[in-house]
């Protein structure tokens, strides 16, 4: 259980850190061609995938500190 929740994270991590990278990256482009569709366009495309892929990471995270009976403080 604990290496398929790890797996997860790390899948999750990495999904919404390169959907960050895309918008922020897409939106300036759009910004420096000044087209506004693109740089608010990409936002309603990925926008929702990012936010779930980061909250079901932290949620995973939570639960991961359960599992691995982290403690507060803890490095």
């Amino acid at each position: 259980m604990k290496n398929l929740t790890m797996i997860l994270f790390k899948i999750g991590v990495v999904l919404f850190l390169a959907l960050g990278v895309v918008v922020v990256l897409t939106q300036a482009v759009g910004l420096v061609i000044g087209n506004a569709g693109l740089v608010s366009g990409v936002v309603s495309a990925l926008g929702m995938a990012m936010t779930v892929a980061a909250g079901a990471t932290g949620l995973l995270g939570f639960v991961m500190s359960y599992l691995f009976h982290w403690k507060s403080g803890e490095d």
